[in-house]
């Protein structure tokens, strides 16, 4: 499964806006908007994100980066056929110029662009969603939030609103879309089928005390492992965003391990929004813990992940997933489960001692699974800082 085999990196960028820390509100919540999506999760593929990550798809190197781009499809190969012949858009050239910098990573033997060009990338495809065709075929924004990535980049990308509508008619994307809407349907009742996100909430609700009033996921069958999550409040009322890759049955494990492999990609992007807000209380015991990096990172992979605070925190996220599945999955599917996900963390990834600290959190917390999750976060940190101080 080629979650498995290749590496998958899930950047966070958690912006919190609320009304009255905003001079030009981002986010407007109205009362009916909180009516309508309160308790609840949706799962969509909108159709302007679908356009952009079309686009993105046009680029040059689009096969050649290993992480950016699920190139290996059947409907990769139909987008390529139908919009090849508009590839000299000036909104295709938009996108390469602000995509590039693809770099090989030599312990990965992978090639990526560079950190900037995700910043475009995702603030583009996640803003994208913020927006809707009109009758008349424009593209207008929804109204609710005018960024949804706001502050990921040095500027929206959606200003170049009118290029991506004259590239959209030009190309019969909206035909496209509209030939293709049994496609998009089945891979969002796959999701919902290998996603039990009502399930992985109720947990983490009662884990950590907290909660949020609502999740969005959004994601095209062209995302491959560059995955990303925000969180946006207002009026009281938060919702939670998540932006990934479609989910894929694999006929070589079972419907359980399938469900596994699926689940951890957004319950790890689900459970940072429960995970950062723990650990920012705990600040300096993480910097202290986590201050050697080359014990904890290694590669070029892991450069994203740019301080002791995300290092931890991409340890936990991948490590509550396995305090969830111990409380949700018989024992004989946690441990034929547990070692993919550690070597992918460990060998793909660079986070070299996530087994460690996955197995003692997990042996931790099945002593008392009441445990309070700051008990826990202060075991695995007292155990961390031990760990980077040896030579």
């Amino acid at each position: 499964m080629k979650k498995i085999a290749f590496f998958i990196i899930a950047i966070l960028y958690t912006q919190m806006t609320f009304g009255q820390q905003v001079k030009a509100p981002n986010v407007t919540f109205s009362k009916n908007y909180i009516k309508v999506h309160k308790g609840k999760t949706t799962v969509e593929i909108p159709e302007v994100s679908e356009l952009v990550n079309i686009i993105m798809a046009l680029h040059i190197d689009a096969e050649n980066e290993s992480n950016m781009f699920d190139t290996k499809s059947a409907y990769y190969q139909k987008v390529k056929n139908h919009f090849n012949p508009y590839k000299n858009h000036p909104i295709i050239d938009t996108v390469q110029k602000y995509i590039n910098g693809l770099k090989h990573l030599e312990e990965q033997n992978l090639y990526m662009f560079s950190r900037e060009s995700y910043g475009y990338y995702f603030a583009l495809k996640m803003n994208a969603c913020a927006y809707s065709f009109d009758k008349k075929g424009n593209i207008k924004n929804n109204g609710a939030v005018k960024e949804m990535a706001k502050g990921w980049y040095m500027f929206d990308p959606m200003k170049d609103t009118a290029l991506i509508e004259d590239f959209a008619r030009k190309s019969g994307f909206r035909e496209f879309y509209k030939e293709n809407k049994s496609y998009y349907t089945s891979l969002i009742t796959t999701y919902n089928q290998l996603n039990p996100i009502q399930k992985m909430q109720n947990w983490l609700d009662k884990k950590f005390g907290f909660g949020y009033g609502s999740y969005a996921v959004y994601f095209s069958p062209l995302v491959y492992g560059a995955h990303s999550t925000t969180k946006l409040a207002d009026n009281d009322f938060n919702q939670t965003l998540m932006f990934i890759c479609k989910a894929e049955m694999d006929s070589k494990y079972t419907p359980i391990i399938n469900e596994l492999l699926e689940s951890r990609i957004v319950f790890t992007e689900i459970d940072h929004n429960y995970v950062n807000p723990v650990s920012e209380g705990l600040l300096d015991k993480i910097n202290n813990s986590f201050s050697n990096r080359e014990k904890w990172a290694k590669g070029d992979v892991t450069s994203a992940y740019g301080n002791q605070f995300k290092i931890f925190n991409e340890y936990m996220t991948f490590a509550v997933y396995s305090l969830y599945i111990n409380d949700n999955y018989s024992n004989k599917e946690t441990l034929e489960y547990l070692p993919m996900m550690e070597d992918q963390m460990k060998n793909s990834r660079g986070f070299v001692k996530f087994k460690e600290l996955n197995r003692m959190l997990l042996e931790k917390y099945k002593e008392n699974p009441d445990i309070k999750i700051s008990q826990l976060y202060n075991y695995i940190l007292d155990w961390a800082m031990t760990i980077n101080k040896s030579t």
